[in-house]
Parts: structure tokens; C-alpha cells; sequence
């Protein structure tokens, strides 16, 4: 096991659902209520989920010096990415965050 500190804030979110499936095992979180709560996923939410864990695991795979088979080392997450509605918004501190687009 591999003994070291957790992601800082909202990154422990991502580090979860990466680690939700256990490569060795192939155990996977997301195939019981209590996994998909940890999300807040229902369980049509879940193919979706899963094709963004693994986009996100090959970008931590490229990260940590592995090579990409796909286009370029971001490009299935950027591919999900861009269709994502969001928008930056500020905040009175100068703050900087995503916020979804809202629907009219």
C-alpha cells in the first residue's frame, strides 16, 4: 500500500473517483449505492463517470511518466472538457472559480 498524504482539498474528489476502481481487482465503487453516494451519482450517472475516470487516470498516467496512446497525453479529458458549460466567475477578493452555466 502506498503510504502518503491525500490530495489537497477539492483534488481529494478527483483522487476518489480515481481510485474508485481497483485496477488489481477490478472491484469498482461506482457498482454499489454506497460507492455512487460518495459522488452523489445516481445510477444513470455512471457510464459518464466512468468515461471521466479513465480520462482522468490516463492524464495522472502521462503525470507520473507513462506514455499515451491517444492523440496527445490530455486529449480524451480535453475531449470532455470542451463540452462542459462552464464559466469563470470572480469574486469580490479577486477570487477566480468554474461555475456551471446556468440554463436560461
Amino acid at each position: 500500500m502506498n503510504e502518503r498524504d491525500s490530495a489537497p482539498g477539492g483534488l481529494a474528489l478527483v483522487e476518489a473517483l480515481v481510485n474508485s476502481l481497483n485496477v488489481e481487482t477490478g472491484a469498482d465503487s461506482l457498482d454499489t449505492a454506497e460507492g455512487r453516494a460518495a459522488f452523489a451519482l445516481a445510477e444513470p450517472d455512471v457510464p459518464a463517470a466512468r468515461v471521466l475516470r479513465e480520462a482522468l487516470r490516463a492524464v495522472c498516467l502521462v503525470h507520473a511518466g507513462h506514455r499515451s496512446d491517444d492523440d496527445g497525453p490530455l486529449f480524451p479529458l480535453d475531449r470532455l472538457l470542451a463540452g462542459a458549460p462552464l464559466r469563470v466567475t470572480v469574486d469580490a477578493a479577486g477570487g477566480a472559480a468554474l461555475r456551471p452555466v446556468e440554463d436560461p
